[in-house]
């Protein structure tokens, strides 16, 4: 069980990284559209886009060190407690939450950077934005939608805890 907890603060700890290190290539990109001023509309769009992107990527890095408290204290703490169904809940509703709007900025980044093909319909762009958009997002849903279930069953085992230790 110890091997499985270390390997699993491992990959808790190397998605908090990549996420520092999106976080600095976003914090570049608000650099450049702010040091460059060729076209005010499409900086303006995009500025936005990743000003949003930023506040999201901050958001997932606070769900992240989060969820590294959660595990950190799982070894320490029962299991089974209302603290820890709270902090799974929370966090999986929090990624559920990051998914939806990195979602959204996604679907537009594509409308605003890929110009319309001459002989293709504004519906078939649409749904291939969407598409894309929604294949990187299914992981990170999987992912929350499984804390969610941990969450349920970590409550569902504290009652059980709370009602075994009321018998004698």
């Amino acid at each position: 069980m110890k091997n499985y907890t270390t390997a699993f603060k491992f990959f808790v700890n190397l998605l908090i990284f990549t996420v520092i290190i999106s976080i600095l290539e976003k914090g570049g990109s608000l650099l450049k559209y702010l040091n460059s001023s060729s076209n005010i509309i499409s900086s303006n769009s995009d500025l936005i886009l990743v000003i949003f992107n930023l506040i999201l990527l901050s958001y997932a890095l606070w769900l992240l060190i989060k969820f590294r408290k959660t595990i950190y204290t799982l070894h320490t703490d029962s299991v089974f407690s209302a603290k820890n169904g709270f902090s799974f809940t929370s966090i999986g509703r929090g990624l559920l939450f990051y998914s939806a709007g990195i979602f959204i900025i996604r679907v537009f980044e594509n409308i605003l950077n890929k110009p319309a093909v001459k002989g293709e319909s504004v519906a078939y762009n649409l749904g291939r934005d969407f598409g894309a958009a929604l294949s990187d997002r299914i992981p990170l849903l999987v992912i929350a939608f499984f804390l969610l279930i941990v969450a349920q069953l970590i409550k569902d085992g504290y009652d059980l805890k709370q009602e075994n230790d009321l018998t004698i």
